[in-house]
């Protein structure tokens, strides 16, 4: 798995704020089109992580936040089974052979682990394209 040296997994990065990361980079909703981003990357996630996938169910789900940019995806990730390390892993897996830009300029990756549930917040930005993302992995039954 190839480990950049802007990802990052750590907790204490959680404090970033991401909207203001996209700024800092040059992406404002007045000069990148956002919505055509949360579009392609919806198709993206469905495809690799809800449709037909091995570990998260079909009951999982997708909401656009376009008001949010420290979050403009939020994905709800329901895993089919109580196996939370093995979904997180997989997510992982998924994220840097499908997901990711494959050039990024900056991509943090804030993992929060907890019982039943992790959450993992994301931002990426690539030289043209920008996004951030919250998926929250439940345990499955």
């Amino acid at each position: 798995m190839a480990n950049s040296a802007n990802d990052t997994r750590s907790p204490a990065l959680n404090k970033h704020n991401f909207a203001s990361l996209l700024l800092e980079h040059g992406f404002t909703p007045k000069t990148y089109d956002f919505d055509s981003t949360m579009l392609g990357f919806q198709h993206d996630i469905f495809n690799a992580l809800i449709h037909n996938d091995p570990v998260f169910s079909e009951q999982s789900f997708i909401r656009e936040q376009p008001d949010c940019p420290d979050v403009l995806l939020r994905c709800e990730l329901v895993s089919k089974s109580d196996d939370l390390s093995a979904a997180v892993q997989h997510f992982y897996a998924r994220w840097f052979e499908e997901l990711r830009y494959e050039n990024p300029v900056l991509e943090l990756l804030n993992l929060e682990m907890h019982e039943d549930a992790a959450s993992i917040h994301v931002l990426t930005i690539s030289k043209a394209n920008a996004m951030t993302f919250v998926f929250n992995i439940q345990r499955g039954a």
